[in-house]
């Protein structure tokens, strides 16, 4: 099949596209930031439009000559989500519907027994876009999912920090007490299975179904779960009667990797039981058929989580970095010069030629001081620093390298976590290049969030110093090359 991925760029849907290809079909996406899908393994194995989900003239153009849609927009990024969404929605009815497109796949989310009144927004418009494409005349499998267990995954990241700080804390845990709901959560790959499968229902197929694993817990289950395959202390909890989701929001967004605006709607469903209709898994299994194996069990999934096996594709793991897991910031130039003209300076990072950043304490190294929560004593590399893996570069080790266009760094220090810098350098035209430098930290416990938390001012700074100059090094070497007698 021709397919149209919209929102291939998310977690879901970086995850589906190798999966779609891996079974025969040809792949178009949207973006609206097309860069952002060349950090994919897989850029080069489709067909990029640029455009934005809620215009309908890019739509129209996206749904030309595809056999089925994948719809995996969820905004949750700020005031106004919703009516984005209601946007994307109709904009895709319409322009599935003026194209012939014979399916479409939306993943929206579980929905609680409550009145509609009393649904949060979160789900409320997971719900109305399922509605928008039902009401269309292309037919639609709406399939309705709650945690998706998986390395990367937003809700799934939350209960596994919260885990983490809160099973390093007191034997006595105090928890708000809408931790006791219920929940069906579902593995990743499971999703993929069921999503990769509905493409090919039958025309008369038309409606919503639940999607999840064999598993009906509470969230404290979950968080219990999660420590014991993480080899977690478990304290007893005590259950308390809060209801504060502006605050416990905030909470989560220090605490966690998960950025506020996501947290709070995430937060705000937590006070329903979302539980599937047997009825429809039951469905589901006759029409696509369960996946291999049977449905994954959440204990499984998190242990698979852990050891980052599955959702990248048969054999390969989950990259580092591809969701909230950590905690990153990232700063990226254009460059007036060519890549192997940013490589070379590249090179020579560390040692005696520092790291082209704020001189005195404000430095790369000071960085990790802070992040130990004290002065470091220097570490120095025997003769000149070497760019091969597992060779020191002052307090940073090479945990990987590839010539000319890529070079990650791991901290050696004793920190509360992990700490890496990844520079990359790629060619954007035969004089032009640009550079990516970002910094990643996975945490470990409260100790290291809030290490994290002390750290990041500073080393936004620090980092964005070193990339400007770094870059402008790069650019006036070269120029000097240019201009050297040696050269007419």
């Amino acid at each position: 099949m021709h397919v149209l991925v919209v929102g291939a760029t998310g977690y879901i849907g970086s995850r589906l596209v190798p999966r779609l290809l891996g079974d025969g079909h040809a792949v178009r996406v949207l973006a609206r930031t097309p860069a952002k899908v060349q950090v994919h393994a897989w850029a080069d194995a489709v067909e990029v439009l640029p455009g934005d989900a809620t215009d309908a003239a890019a739509l129209r153009a996206a749904c030309t000559g595809v056999d089925a849609v994948v719809h995996l927009v969820h905004a949750m990024d700020g005031p106004g989500y919703a009516d984005r969404d209601r946007d994307a929605a109709r904009a895709l009815a319409d322009g599935a519907a003026a194209a012939g497109v014979r399916r479409i796949v939306y993943l929206g989310g579980l929905q609680p027994d409550d009145d509609a009144g009393t649904v949060s927004g979160h789900l409320s418009s997971r719900r109305e876009v399922g509605d928008i494409l039902l009401d269309g005349p292309v037919p639609v499998a709406v399939l309705r999912a709650g945690i998706v267990v998986g390395t990367g995954s937003a809700s799934f990241e939350m209960i596994r920090h919260l885990t983490d700080v809160a099973m390093g804390g007191p034997l006595v845990l105090p928890l708000p007490d809408r931790l006791w709901n219920r929940i069906q959560p579902v593995a990743v790959d499971d999703v993929l299975h069921t999503v990769a499968g509905c493409l090919e229902l039958p025309a008369e197929v038309d409606r919503a179904f639940d999607i999840g694993g064999p598993d009906v817990l509470t969230y404290r289950a979950l968080m219990s779960g999660y420590a014991a395959e993480a080899g977690l202390r478990r304290p007893l909890p005590l259950p308390v009667p809060l209801s504060a989701p502006r605050l416990t929001a905030r909470a989560v967004a220090a605490l966690t990797p998960v950025d506020r605006a996501l947290a709070r709607p995430l937060v705000e469903s937590m006070r329903h039981e979302l539980v599937c209709d047997p009825a429809d898994l039951a469905a589901l299994d006759a029409l696509v058929g369960a996946p291999p194996g049977g449905r994954t069990p959440y204990r499984t999934a998190v242990r698979r989580a852990l050891d980052g096996v599955g959702a990248a594709g048969p054999g390969r793991s989950d990259p580092p970095g591809t969701g909230p897991a950590e905690w990153a910031s990232t700063d990226a130039q254009d460059v007036d010069a060519p890549a192997h003209a940013v490589w070379s300076v590249i090179e020579t990072l560390g040692g005696e030629h520092g790291w082209y950043t704020v001189p005195g304490v404000a430095t790369v190294t000071g960085f990790l001081d802070v992040l130990a929560g004290g002065r470091l004593p220097r570490r120095h590399s025997d003769g000149p620093p070497r760019l091969l893996a597992g060779e020191p570069l002052d307090r940073w080790v090479i945990e990987s390298v590839e010539p000319g266009e890529r070079l990650v760094l791991r901290a050696a220090a004793p920190l509360p976590g992990v700490a890496r810098l990844e520079l990359r350098v790629r060619a954007t035209g035969r004089l032009t290049s640009r550079y990516e430098q970002t910094v990643r930290f996975t945490p470990r416990g409260l100790a290291g969030r809030l290490a994290w938390l002390a750290a990041y001012p500073g080393q936004r700074f620090v980092f964005a110093v070193m990339a400007q100059t770094l870059i402008g090094v790069a650019h006036t070497r070269y120029q000097q090359q240019l201009r050297s007698p040696s050269r007419r």
